[in-house]
């Protein structure tokens, strides 16, 4: 692996990062295209598939785990929420890898990517831009919005976290704040399992593995400061932005 090449993942770890700690997501669903994509744009070899799911397991775990402390600190991040829906999450989630083949993959991400595009307009729409972190957590409703997010994830191959944050302001009306540092605690669930199971099966480079962390770390404290010096209207505005064009681009896969 060339220098050039380590350059290009860690750089690409660190851009990934940056918007995940601006917004809590994890970025795997970003980056691994980035990953797949970029080095052969710039001359360098194609990355494996399974190398690219074992650099990103390992990196999103620990760039979300990092996130989560960054924003735990500055108030905004709430372990009951964590726990409330990334229990039930994890669950759905094996129930849906496990029935992945009833089920034909472009109906499945279809769908996610119609979810995605209503959580954009849900989350645009939503009026609750207030700095408060005060509210009241609805169990039900929690477990409610992670079992079918889990399943679906599950069923596509996908955590489908990207789809919480939407779900979390408009049907928890849990301040998009704390919103943003619970998700990312969320994703350490799945992120830690996932990064298990890949270090088993043998699927994880160290080298290219170290270089994305190295990449990540910065980013991922950089986005954190940098959420913390906007707006909650303009943070809901970028959350939009990046689940839609999510959406937007899963639907174009699925008719092409």
């Amino acid at each position: 692996m060339s220098f050039d090449h380590l350059l290009t993942i860690a750089l690409l770890a660190f851009s990934t990062s940056i918007l995940g700690g601006m917004i809590g997501i994890g970025g795997a669903v970003i980056l691994i295209p980035a990953f797949l994509i970029v080095p052969p744009l710039l001359g360098q070899p194609p990355m494996d598939m399974h190398a690219v799911s074992g650099i990103t397991s390992v990196q999103v775990f620990a760039s979300s785990l990092l996130g989560a402390v960054l924003h735990r600190q500055r108030g905004a991040f709430d372990m009951r929420v964590v726990l409330a829906i990334g229990i039930p999450l994890m669950l759905a989630s094996f129930v849906g890898a496990q029935l992945s083949g009833a089920v034909s993959a472009p109906f499945l991400e279809g769908l996610f990517a119609i979810v995605a595009l209503a959580g954009a307009v849900l989350i645009l729409a939503s009026g609750h831009t207030a700095e408060s972190t005060t509210y009241k957590l609805r169990y039900a409703r929690a477990i409610g919005i992670a079992a079918p997010v889990g399943f679906f994830g599950g069923m596509v191959g996908m955590a489908g976290g990207f789809l919480l944050s939407p779900l979390m302001v408009t049907v928890l009306l849990i301040p998009i704040r704390v919103t943003i540092g619970s998700t990312l605690g969320i994703v350490i669930i799945g992120a830690f399992a996932t990064a298990l199971g890949k270090a088993i099966a043998g699927m994880i480079e160290p080298t290219t593995t170290a270089a994305a962390i190295i990449g990540a770390l910065p980013g991922m404290w950089l986005g954190v400061h940098m959420s913390h010096r906007l707006h909650t209207g303009q943070l809901r505005a970028i959350i939009a932005l990046v689940i839609g064009g999510i959406g937007l681009g899963m639907l174009v896969r699925v008719l092409h």
